[in-house]
């Protein structure tokens, strides 16, 4: 399958204009910031899965990406994601998703925000959600499996971690809200705005950093249909293979929008390497494991920073 002609347009110019969002990580060693040296930040949220049915290309380079020193710190990103699954119906769904995303950190203190440019294939009717993933409302609401595309509603989030250097626990604490605004006869949006809020623990481990990320949205609800608040929970691991490089692999858990839809589960898995001083490449993938959740998602993100520390 093609990449969509919209899609090769919105990556070729952003990456002409921004080159995307990247890592560094502190050069610094000194005792009483070993923890937080050897840990990986997992931010906004932990968990790349965005609390929804598919994970996001916005998201999942910022969770992939430590900012661990206490100056301003710049990063942009640039990720397409392709996902398919039939989501419990008779057809199926194919879904492309290029967004930019940027974050800008103060000390503890970081703001995010993020633009999707989306293509939906469907007999169902599926929204942008938070994080510009896709929020599946409704099945086979189609007798013909339509295209919408175009850009999605825009993500602004903020976040402040709280860690110590005399614990290597890090408690970050995240609220996100999913402004609309694309257009009305596009077909991507509810035409309403959503929340979430969410709290992520991680603790370093060598070179292991364990994490749980717990969210719960509000979604506004539309004229046709009543969307459900509900929760998702999300665990798993990273593993440093190298200063330049890691993986990380995790689980998911997300209540369905509506009654009409099964809740998801599904595996995420993803690797990052450096491949300049501060450009960074993200790969990753998802396999869902119930009705609810995308049959399967790839993705690829590239991100550069600004502002970065000199490394030692």
């Amino acid at each position: 399958m093609g990449l969509p002609a919209g899609a090769i347009l919105v990556a070729t110019v952003l990456l002409s204009a921004c080159p995307a969002m990247a890592q560094d990580r502190s050069g610094s060693r000194d005792d009483e910031a070993t923890f937080r040296d050897t840990s990986y930040d997992l931010s906004g949220p932990v968990s790349p899965s965005s609390a929804t049915s598919t994970v996001s290309p916005s998201s999942v380079p910022q969770a992939m990406e430590r900012l661990d020193d206490d100056g301003l710190r710049a990063d942009l990103s640039l990720g397409l994601l392709y996902a398919q699954g039939k989501f419990g119906t008779d057809t199926k769904s194919t879904i492309w998703n290029t967004a930019i995303g940027g974050r800008l950190r103060a000390g503890d203190l970081t703001v995010s925000a993020s633009l999707p440019w989306m293509r939906i294939q469907s007999r169902s009717t599926i929204f942008t959600g938070i994080d510009a993933t896709p929020v599946l409302v409704a099945p086979d609401t189609s007798a013909t499996r339509r295209t919408a595309e175009g850009f999605g509603d825009l993500t602004l989030g903020a976040s402040y971690t709280f860690a110590s250097s005399d614990s290597p626990v890090e408690i970050e604490l995240s609220g996100r809200a999913k402004i609309n605004t694309a257009t009305q006869g596009s077909g991507l949006s509810s035409g309403e705005n959503d929340y979430a809020v969410g709290v992520d623990w991680s603790v370093p481990v060598g070179r292991v950093t364990p994490f749980v990320s717990f969210t719960y949205r509000f979604l506004g609800d539309t004229p046709t249909y009543t969307l459900r608040n509900g929760s998702a929970v999300s665990g798993g691991a990273s593993y440093a293979i190298s200063d330049e490089t890691f993986i990380l692999a995790s689980y998911h858990y997300a209540r369905s929008a509506t009654t009409l839809i099964d809740d998801a589960h599904e595996l995420f898995a993803g690797a990052s390497t450096r491949i300049v001083r501060s450009l960074r490449l993200t790969g990753f993938a998802t396999a869902g494991l119930s009705r609810g959740a995308a049959d399967l998602s790839a993705g690829l993100a590239v991100s550069m920073g600004f502002f970065n520390r000199d490394r030692r």
